[in-house]
């Protein structure tokens, strides 16, 4: 019969294993500190949308630290909430030293639905002209630019409006003839990036009342661009699309200091844009934190009693059941200590967290998250049902 890590461990349904999965599992966001420091981000986007405005931070941490999860949760509490927020998330490319603006601009553009933008063009240009709806010539000053936002983002055909929105994302080489035969052939200039957005953003507020947020991920990357005029033509883009009020960018950054942050992010010009108390440091957690960490995360992917309160709203059906299996009683004996760190036996669960804190490369969620499932998959291979100190201490001496 095989095995399965579920039933193995008497995983709650929906849980297949202990890894967590930032798209999967973006409802999920285990510990205190962690949801204060989500909730203090949350405040200040909730804030700023209240007036239109796009909110823009630096959000900055070591490796592993948990940054990708927290900005693929921080789109889930928006959408939750029901934020007059249009949350788009975005993962850096590995940049070279001559990469174009073109390349992350792209991204920000494509990365919205293109029925999303087709229904917004269509109702924005359907009502221009009247109050809260200003014409696009005004707001874009581009004519190029406006014709394609006009006329091909509003076409019937999806392709027309897919194309229309690599060639508005600085795309090279895409067919436009049945727009025009007459346009750029591509974008290139931080104006022209600039008259993009600000279109993109007015279509947004005035036809839903929400703002575009950019959920910028691997943002370390951007120190790859390191040719002068490259960088320049970078510097200026940010520069260019950062001083638009109403459009919302968080640069999530690897990085351990802020010293470490990448030199385009820490440019006069960028920081004034968005804000010196916008640059929030994600700080590895400590002994307690992790244990607290794993401690809940256990509790709400085994069956062991109740799911730890502050992910009930996001559980459903039989997986908030409260009872503990007869054979989950029977292998802990009934010691409520022992079923409180299980599956480890509670001297291993000490030997754990104690391991997970130790060393340069420990201290980090994604790394306690690896070792939770390499000691649960030893255990599996073992044929036990409790992890013990013996094969914490392997998995301990397989690393560095």
């Amino acid at each position: 019969m095989s095995k399965s890590m579920e039933s193995w461990f008497f995983m709650r349904p929906g849980f297949t294993t202990f890894r967590l999965e930032p798209e999967k599992h973006r409802q999920f966001l285990f510990g205190v500190r962690e949801r204060q420091k989500r909730d203090l981000l949350l405040g200040e986007i909730e804030g700023a949308s209240y007036s239109n405005d796009g909110h823009k931070a630096v959000v900055y941490g070591d490796y592993g630290r948990g940054k990708t999860h927290l900005c693929h949760n921080l789109a889930y509490e928006i959408e939750r909430a029901g934020l007059g927020v249009v949350p788009v998330y975005i993962k850096c490319s590995a940049y070279t030293s001559k990469e174009p603006f073109s390349s992350l601009f792209k991204e920000m553009v494509t990365r919205h639905p293109t029925e999303e933008i087709r229904r917004v063009a269509e109702q924005y240009i359907r009502k221009m002209g009247t109050e809260g709806f200003p014409d696009l010539a005004d707001v874009v000053q581009s004519e190029d630019i406006e014709r394609v936002m006009r006329e091909g983002l509003t076409a019937p055909n999806h392709d027309v409006v897919r194309n229309c929105m690599r060639w508005l994302g600085g795309e090279a080489k895409v067919p436009m003839g049945l727009v025009s035969n007459a346009l750029k052939p591509q974008l290139t200039d931080s104006r022209e990036f600039g008259a993009v957005m600000r279109g993109l953003a007015q279509m947004f507020v005035a036809v839903d009342k929400k703002v575009p947020l950019y959920l910028i991920d691997e943002a370390e990357r951007f120190e790859n661009v390191t040719n002068v005029d490259t960088f320049a033509s970078w510097l200026a883009a940010l520069r260019e699309i950062t001083e638009i009020v109403d459009a919302g960018y968080m640069f999530f950054i690897g990085a351990k200091t802020r010293n470490n942050l990448p030199t385009i992010v820490v440019q006069e010009e960028i920081v004034r844009r968005i804000g010196v108390a916008n640059y929030v440091e994600f700080q590895n957690p400590g002994r307690d934190e992790l244990r607290d960490f794993v401690h809940e995360l256990l509790a709400t992917f085994i069956k062991k009693g109740e799911v730890p309160e502050p992910h009930r709203r996001v559980l459903s059906g039989e997986a908030l059941n409260s009872s503990i299996p007869e054979e989950l009683i029977a292998i802990t004996g009934g010691d409520a200590r022992r079923l409180d760190t299980y599956p480890f036996d509670p001297d291993a669960f000490e030997q754990f967290v104690e391991q997970v804190t130790a060393g340069d490369l420990s201290s980090k969620p994604s790394e306690v998250l690896l070792r939770l499932q390499k000691a649960s998959q030893r255990a599996m291979r073992n044929g036990v049902q409790v992890i013990d100190s013996k094969i914490v201490d392997a998995i301990n001496s397989e690393g560095f």
